[in-house]
């Protein structure tokens, strides 16, 4: 690593884009202690505790931007002086890219972050970088019956319908047939007004990962001073229908061979939607004709920090920093494992609409290797499967020996914790 020094020979400062479901601010700043200051740029409107700003504030120079244009929040972000900004939530990229911008920090530009968070973009792109993409249709806003046809006729079933934009499979679902796209088209534009995208379903290559694992997994990577380089693959468990994310663990099970295949397809992705810097969370699935994006994400992937310090030993929050102002972060090959790092995180059924009740997270804390539980929704707590992957009930992070250790403590937790629902 090449380390940066801030302007006039100062400790680096970086500005935050953080909002309410971003990555913990308290982890954040212990990763900062090593590398930087910190400034955050927050929106107290969308805070739902009270609280957190006075905390922001004890953890660096912070910035409401409640009651200001984006032009008083450059301009008061400009007088901090900051050498980078960064944002872990991906709601967040187009603020972080819109002060980039403005104040010449290196970061996502305007195209590249269209790319990063409209799905319809993104795939576009892809496409125009050689890479094979399923094919994917536009839902127009407020669709007319001739539309729904002329939907069904430009896309082969089973399709995928999920918002443009978004993470979390929120709002994403899995249609058959013709006649069941009318149906979730028209239950969706009685809802949310926002823009959707009909996509083929990929069919899925499941002998790669045998019958326990899931036929996707993602790439964890970063782009320093213009080279892209990987840190892990990360395997995951079958989700819960439809594409609910309920664990996932570093490093996956693959081969080798395919492993190595795998980053290639990342690296050309990478390429394709012409990413400059910043660490990456690319998912792709495993088919019959090889490896294919799903999406990739301009930023860290949802607790894969937490894995990779499990079976790296290596802080991705601090890399993350120190790529954001500025070093020069680069891995000639995968970091060698130790153990198996991973998160379980079980979602309801699809019919369940309340959490009743929760037993036995006193148990699974006494199991070997278990690092930290984490209760999401509480009894009494509303659930819906809609809000996708963020809906889960309970998360539990830890490390086992090996991957016949995950797939021991997978099969305690799914004997020995109970959730109830109505």
């Amino acid at each position: 690593m090449t380390p940066a020094v801030g302007s006039e020979g100062r400790r680096p400062l970086l500005a935050i884009a953080h909002g309410e479901s971003s990555v913990s601010a308290m982890k954040v700043a212990e990763a900062a202690e090593p590398v930087c200051d910190l400034v955050w740029l927050v929106d107290s409107r969308e805070l739902t505790e009270p609280l957190m700003l006075r905390f922001l504030r004890k953890l660096g120079t912070t910035i409401d931007t409640a009651e200001m244009s984006e032009d008083d929040a450059a301009a008061a972000l400009r007088a901090c002086h900051p050498d980078g900004i960064i944002a872990f939530a991906e709601y967040l990229i187009p603020t972080a890219s819109a002060m980039a911008s403005r104040l010449g920090l290196e970061y996502h530009d305007a195209a590249v972050t269209r790319r990063l968070v409209d799905k319809f973009e993104q795939r576009q792109a892809l496409q125009n970088g050689g890479l094979p993409v399923p094919r994917f249709v536009v839902v127009p806003p407020h669709p007319t019956p001739d539309d729904v046809e002329k939907l069904a006729a430009d896309v082969s079933f089973p399709v995928v319908l999920k918002p443009r934009r978004g993470a979390g499979s929120r709002d994403t679902v899995l249609v058959d047939d013709a006649e069941q796209l009318r149906v979730v088209l028209c239950e969706a534009s009685t809802g949310a007004d926002e823009p959707m995208i009909v996509e083929e379903f990929l069919v899925g290559e499941s002998t790669s990962t045998g019958p326990d694992f899931a036929d996707y997994l993602s790439v964890e990577s970063v782009v320093s001073a213009g080279t892209i380089s990987h840190v892990a693959v990360t395997g995951r468990f079958p989700p819960a229908e439809p594409f609910r994310e309920t664990g996932l663990f570093i490093p996956s099970d693959i081969d080798q061979c395919l492993t190595q295949h795998v980053l290639d397809v990342a690296t050309q992705a990478i390429s394709a939607l012409g990413i400059r810097i910043g660490f990456l969370h690319t998912e792709i699935k495993l088919t019959p004709s090889g490896p294919k994006i799903i999406e990739v994400n301009g930023r860290l992937g949802g607790s894969v920090p937490e894995m990779a310090a499990l079976a790296l030993g290596i802080n991705l929050f601090e890399l993350s920093l120190r790529v954001a102002v500025g070093e020069h972060v680069v891995f000639d090959r995968l970091p060698a494992t130790k153990g198996v790092g991973y998160l379980l995180s079980p979602h309801s059924p699809q019919w369940a609409r309340k959490v009743v009740s929760v037993d036995g997270l006193d148990r699974l804390g006494d199991y070997p290797g278990v690092k930290t539980i984490f209760l999401n929704r509480k009894p009494g707590d509303d659930i819906d499967w809609r809000k996708g992957s963020h809906e889960y009930v309970f998360s539990v992070i830890g490390a086992a020996r090996d991957h016949a250790g995950l797939l021991a403590v997978k099969k305690f937790v799914d004997e020995e914790v109970t959730v109830t629902y109505a």
